[in-house]
């Protein structure tokens, strides 16, 4: 019986610990090692570069050579009937007849399997622009997902301000109510902005799980706790200050256009793999064998070898080649088309971010001192309130005032900061590396 209790300690002890380590808590680089884990977009992309990693082994195995044995065992019946006086030709005879043949072919000109080995470097390095790419991607995904929870945390920050504020004006407005010094439309107007303040905070709340599943999605964990972004962050200019330099920089290194070049280098290839349809082929071909096989008049056993070239000339296909090699070229205008909007996406990408970095720095700036501005008007608005000279219409325009000025500013720091990870993702420098500096923001 003694043991019972000590069970259930033990059981409890356990829901206790996994509880405990249920509930997770993360930076930034954090999140991105797990969504890197786990992530099902990322892995899928991972997954079709190691399938394009092996289209070279399989073209160089069509230029080596190929060996293959076949047998085969036979039982024969034969039932024997002629015309003549021939004596013992007729009747029926039972008999086994088996052999193999070893068979090899050392291919000497495929001009298009030649193309298609050269084919694979350009697929590969194309595959590996367009992973290199998802990683960065990830990483903005991950950000924005993370910076998502942050701002969904702030707005219940400021919504439960905003009530705490509004639910003391609401009761001072019913005292001054009660003793005569203000109207009931006073009242009334406190009671509204407070029931709005309300709603809003409740929505926060709902915001906070709606991000935090995002989160979910990405990592496969439930993640309850994040580091907040610090009060004070260094507003970096990006470097270099020219504009026309980061965009000649995406040219170069733009992983979206980088895969484009190597996509048409696929492209073009591949029209002189479907030209080489009208070539001649040549193989060296060996064989050896050897037949074993009975009959009426003796058993035969035959040993067999050969070696030699074969030659296959092309002559009538039905246009086959022509078709397509005509879709090559067709697939190489296509190619250039995208490589020409790479190269467009990729400029107009650049100065969006490198625009929204500078703008960025002085929306903070701006916003920082709004909301210093905003907190102290309505210090004076809620002063003019308790002596007279300010309505509760004017409280609750203040307070709304002051908590969209902080919701913008809060707004403001995590832009700037998207901004700078995507104007290295359109120069194509983004790595993971960059998400420490950020993580140097991040308190607990």
């Amino acid at each position: 019986m003694r043991m019972i209790p000590l069970i259930k300690k033990i059981f409890f002890l356990i829901i206790a610990i996994l509880f405990v380590t249920s509930s997770l808590s993360a930076d930034l680089a954090n999140i991105y090692s797990l969504a890197e884990r786990n992530d099902p977009s990322y892995r899928q992309v991972i997954s079709k570069h190691r399938a394009i990693l092996e289209s070279k082994p399989q073209a160089r195995s069509q230029l080596l050579p190929s060996l293959d044995i076949t047998a085969n065992t036979k039982r024969n019946a034969q039932d024997i009937t002629t015309s003549g006086s021939s004596v013992g030709s007729d009747g029926e005879i039972d008999f086994n007849s088996h052999g193999y043949s070893l068979n090899l072919s050392q291919p000497l000109f495929h001009r298009d399997r030649f193309i298609a080995l050269s084919q694979t470097d350009s697929q590969i390095n194309e595959s590996e622009a367009k992973l290199a790419k998802a990683q960065q991607d990830l990483i903005i995904t991950v950000s924005e997902t993370y910076f998502n929870v942050l701002r969904s945390i702030d707005n219940l920050e400021f919504a439960k301000i905003e009530v705490k504020s509004l639910s003391r004006q609401l009761e001072e407005a019913n005292q001054r109510f009660e003793v005569g010094l203000s109207a009931i439309t006073d009242v009334q107007e406190a009671r509204a902005g407070y029931d709005l303040a309300v709603a809003r905070e409740i929505q926060a709340t709902n915001g906070i799980d709606n991000a935090k599943e995002g989160v979910r999605e990405l990592t496969g964990e439930y993640i309850d706790e994040f580091d907040g972004l610090g009060k004070n962050i260094t507003l970096i200019k990006p470097d270099p200050e020219e504009i026309s330099s980061w965009t000649e920089l995406s040219i170069e290194q733009n992983l979206n256009i980088s895969a484009a070049n190597f996509a048409l280098e696929t492209a073009r290839k591949e029209i002189k793999k479907q030209s080489a349809g009208h070539l001649p082929t040549v193989d060296i071909v060996a064989s050896h064998g050897y037949d074993s096989t009975g009959g009426r008049f003796g058993s035969t056993r035959t040993d067999r070898s050969s070696i030699g070239l074969e030659l296959n000339v092309p002559i009538y296909s039905g246009g086959l080649v022509s078709s397509k090699t005509r879709e090559a070229h067709e697939k190489y205008n296509d190619a250039m088309h995208y490589l020409e909007k790479a190269r467009r996406t990729a400029q107009r990408n650049t100065r969006e971010a490198y625009l929204g970095v500078i703008s960025g720095i002085s929306q903070v700036n701006a916003l920082k001192q709004a909301v210093v501005s905003s907190e102290t008007a309505l210090l004076a608005t809620e002063t003019g309130f308790e002596v007279g000279t300010r309505t509760a219409v004017d409280v609750v325009a203040s307070q709304k005032a002051t908590s969209k000025a902080r919701r913008d500013y809060s707004n403001a720091k995590y832009n700037y900061i998207l901004n700078t990870l995507k104007l290295k993702r359109a120069a194509g420098t983004l790595s993971p590396d960059d998400l420490n500096l950020i993580n140097a923001w991040l308190i607990k």
